[in-house]
């Protein structure tokens, strides 16, 4: 595969969809742009050092040598939930890429409220329409942001869906890790946890109880989590 630079890039950009997000830096990397405007490698020798997933899902079962983006995302459903599609929204992005200048662009249907909570590591972080833009990232930065996302879609009989993804760090045509704390959390007794995908297995640890789900996972490739949840019993939602 050849590489060709083509210009000076301006400002890096982390894309999330979905729930998260593909992070385009790759370790040492340098301010380059290649043919796809929202990527970049310092040279072509560092991208072939690299082995290539084209996208296929594939969990890992132990922790790559190279820096991987770490993505913390937590969901809550309220009663309210059910009725208008919205949920909370707390998200954290770390182990990123030291660069001067990097965007994080949220690419929901319907978002709102989009705030920085915090910001480790980096010399300023400000919103943007959809995005976070900070500069002066530091190899050990993280910034963390809260809103409301309508991700909670009917599917008749008392259930719902929550559909989250593909979570997934893409350069040109190749994938590389991201590790996965993705948690989803309700009232006890509002709903019950039917169905999730994928099923649990080495890589995409799965752990559930009364008042919601935890997956943690470490992947290639691109990843949909699908969780189908319906209500509860009423009369487990009664006071007696």
């Amino acid at each position: 595969m050849t590489l060709q630079r083509v210009r000076a890039c301006p400002r890096r950009r982390l894309l999330a969809c979905g729930l998260l997000c593909a992070c385009l830096a790759l370790p040492g990397v340098a301010a380059d742009v290649l043919d796809d405007p929202d990527a970049w490698l310092e040279s072509d020798a560092d991208l072939q050092s690299l082995a290539v997933n084209e996208g296929a899902l594939e969990f890992l079962t132990e922790q790559p040598e190279r820096r991987v983006l770490h993505t913390r995302n937590w969901l809550t459903i309220s009663a309210a939930s059910l009725m208008s599609g919205w949920v909370e929204l707390r998200q954290c992005q770390g182990n990123l890429d030291p660069v001067d200048r990097v965007e994080i662009v949220y690419r929901y249907q319907a978002m709102r409220n989009l705030q920085v909570l915090s910001a480790r590591g980096v010399g300023s972080a400000r919103i943007v329409n959809d995005a976070v833009q900070m500069t002066q990232v530091g190899a050990d930065a993280e910034v963390c942001i809260a809103a409301e996302v309508r991700v909670l879609r009917p599917a008749g009989d008392g259930r719902f869906v929550l559909q989250s993804g593909p979570f997934h760090r893409r350069f040109l045509d190749g994938y590389y890790p991201v590790r996965l704390d993705y948690r989803v959390s309700f009232p006890p007794g509002l709903l019950v946890l039917e169905n999730i995908q994928p099923p649990g297995q080495p890589g995409f640890e799965v752990e559930t109880d009364a008042g919601g789900v935890r997956i943690e996972a470490l992947f290639e490739g691109r990843l949909t989590i699908r969780l189908v949840l319906r209500r509860a019993a009423l009369s487990r939602l009664l006071p007696y």
